[in-house]
């Protein structure tokens, strides 16, 4: 059944959530929202041990913790903090500094506050795993990392970052855009297109037999047309004789390429290369999301429930390169 989520606005967030105790009676909920279930035997019935956020199991003696399995697993950091930072990632459009969540909240240490920011990261991620992009989507790779004088396809030093987004029409026939994925490759020839078409959903079908991918819309790059062909889809070429008109011919998907960039180079001051596909799962988290707004919050904790936790050494650790196709 499809869930019903909360609307909240910042008033309702702040009358919901006075306290830890308030979130930890929440953060049950989402995770038993149909009332509590041993994991061990499937009993219904516990008893609450609230300060060890505890259900003590009344068949088994089974203990359940309301955080094991989730982002908050073994966090020492209280709940009303994680949901004042989950609040402000899911709201802020432009997302957040975690240097002014750290401040905001009062977390002593920047490495907490910068672990706790990439927890939500990795939920939302996560998230966007399990979605596919229908119909016509709008093709493009583009270039972050330091600011350099060679631009386009062939710049050094930068990491190549293959965007999409699914095109629809509206009641008035005017295209908008759907649901966006950006992802970190190691280049932009046919056999990576491939690879990240196939992560976007080409070759499923719907329930009457049709494809659920049916046509790329891309600049006049060979390697796309190649992809397509490959993947039995259409291809819609535009021909960019001049640079500046990118912003004209394929719309949407350069102004999702800005507004990341903006993101990144404005709230963020610039990210590394290694956790650049965290902040931008983010980002295009949030966009895929931005016609439920007052929902943000609630389905954000939703997959932070939904998603195993990653611990500080995962983040850190010198091989853990960027998930590249």
């Amino acid at each position: 059944m499809p869930r019903n989520y909360s609307k909240l606005s910042l008033i309702d967030f702040q009358k919901s959530f006075s306290d830890d105790e308030s979130c930890a009676k929440h953060l049950a909920e989402q995770r038993w929202p149909d009332g509590f279930a041993c994991p061990k035997c499937g009993h219904d019935s516990a008893w609450y041990m609230a300060k060890r956020r505890l259900f003590d199991c009344k068949n088994c003696r089974h203990q359940a913790s309301i955080t094991a399995g989730t982002i908050f697993h073994k966090t020492r950091v209280p709940l009303l903090k994680w949901y004042w930072l989950i609040y402000h990632m899911a709201m802020d459009k432009v997302g957040v500094s975690v240097f002014e969540m750290q401040r905001l909240l009062g977390i002593g240490c920047y490495q907490t506050a910068w672990l706790m920011a990439h927890k939500v990261r990795t939920a939302m991620a996560a998230r966007d795993e399990r979605y596919s992009l229908a119909g016509l989507v709008e093709m493009d790779e583009s270039f972050f990392g330091p600011t350099g004088k060679k631009r386009g396809r062939g710049s050094e030093n930068k990491s190549v970052v293959l965007c999409a987004v699914s095109i629809y029409r509206d009641k008035k026939g005017e295209e908008k855009p759907g649901f966006a994925h950006m992802r970190i490759v190691d280049n932009a020839s046919a056999e990576t297109i491939e690879d990240f078409l196939e992560r976007l959903g080409c070759g499923r079908k719907t329930q009457e037999g049709k494809q659920l991918l049916e046509t790329i819309r891309s600049d006049g790059w060979r390697s796309y047309g190649k992809a397509a062909k490959n993947k039995n889809l259409s291809h819609c070429r535009i021909v960019l004789r001049d640079p500046k008109a990118a912003g004209k011919l394929m719309p949407w998907i350069h102004r999702i390429i800005a507004n990341a960039k903006n993101v990144i180079r404005g709230t963020h001051r610039g990210v590394s290369e290694k956790h650049l596909q965290a902040y931008l799962s983010e980002i295009a988290y949030r966009f895929n999301r931005r016609f439920w707004e007052k929902e943000l919050f609630d389905r954000l904790i939703q997959a932070c429930v939904s998603a195993e936790t990653i611990t500080y050494a995962q983040l850190v650790q010198s091989d853990n390169a960027p998930n590249r196709i």
